[in-house]
């Protein structure tokens, strides 16, 4: 296994759709890519096998994020057929494409308590593994980044340990939730560390990540920033102990800047690895 490196959606300098966002960052050398369909699936059956193809060729790493309009924890029934409908058609379409995940935020607490809305987001999750078993293998529930969402890391680590999931670390989230969380390799090692209690070592050493810097303020995240803004969260900490560590995570870039800054990570990796050889 090997750290992958790509951009959440189609570079900026791209212009063209998802298959050509493929070639394009397989071109500058990434070997990942997050297919966003944040404000709904869109992309046809057609186009996804042949996004699987490209993406083989190329060595590139698909991975889908599932749209937005999503609230597993809801007690509207028409908010969890929508929910349960657009989880079912992500898997679907997600698995045509070849992807190993289908991340998805797994909603909001509104008025419930943590245990209320973690009964309640497996009960809506149990309803899409009974019209979709591969949807087991793919749904990758993410850390979020604000308090008024039901996603910290424990409740994300809750529903994969429950369901047999495996988890969407989002540093940038979990750095705004937790008000600053991350200032030393020490920080990002004691995440690591639980999720391996909860997950175990194969899970930890090959996790599905998202990073960004981020401002945000006592509501959680306001927004993502490009590397080296403000150093927060630390990126150089992060990558150093996962060299240390010798784990293969998949590093999903999430700035404004996408693959820039994932080429950024990379060669940021590169070097720290080749100083440790």
């Amino acid at each position: 296994m090997k750290v992958r490196f790509g951009p959440a959606g189609i570079p900026p300098r791209c212009k063209g759709d998802t298959l050509a966002g493929i070639s394009f960052v397989a071109g500058e050398g990434l070997n990942a890519f997050e297919v966003q369909w944040v404000k709904g699936v869109r992309l046809s059956e057609t186009k996804a096998l042949e996004a699987k193809e490209i993406a083989r060729k190329n060595d590139v790493e698909l991975s889908a994020h599932a749209p937005y309009w999503i609230n597993c924890c809801s007690k509207e029934k028409g908010k969890i057929d929508i929910t349960v409908r657009n989880l079912l058609q992500s898997v679907r379409i997600a698995k045509l494409m070849g992807a190993t995940c289908v991340v998805f935020h797994p909603g909001y607490y509104l008025g419930q308590s943590k245990e209320e809305a973690l009964k309640s987001c497996l009960k809506t999750l149990e309803l899409v593994f009974e019209r979709a078993k591969e949807a087991a293998s793919l749904l990758s529930p993410e850390t979020t980044g604000k308090p008024t969402q039901f996603g910290s890391l424990e409740e994300v680590l809750e529903i994969c340990s429950e369901l047999g999931l495996k988890p969407t670390i989002d540093f940038a989230h979990l750095h705004a939730r937790d008000n600053g969380r991350f200032k030393s390799k020490k920080d990002y090692s004691r995440v690591f560390e639980i999720v391996e209690n909860e997950l175990g070592s194969k899970v930890v050493k090959n996790l599905h990540c998202h990073f960004s810097e981020v401002e945000f303020n006592e509501k959680g995240e306001k927004r993502h920033l490009n590397l080296f803004t403000k150093n927060s969260p630390p990126l150089k900490e992060l990558l150093t102990l996962i060299v240390e560590l010798g784990y293969a995570p998949t590093m999903i870039c999430e700035t404004p800047k996408l693959d820039e800054d994932a080429l950024r990570m990379k060669e940021l990796y590169e070097q720290l690895k080749g100083k440790r050889l």
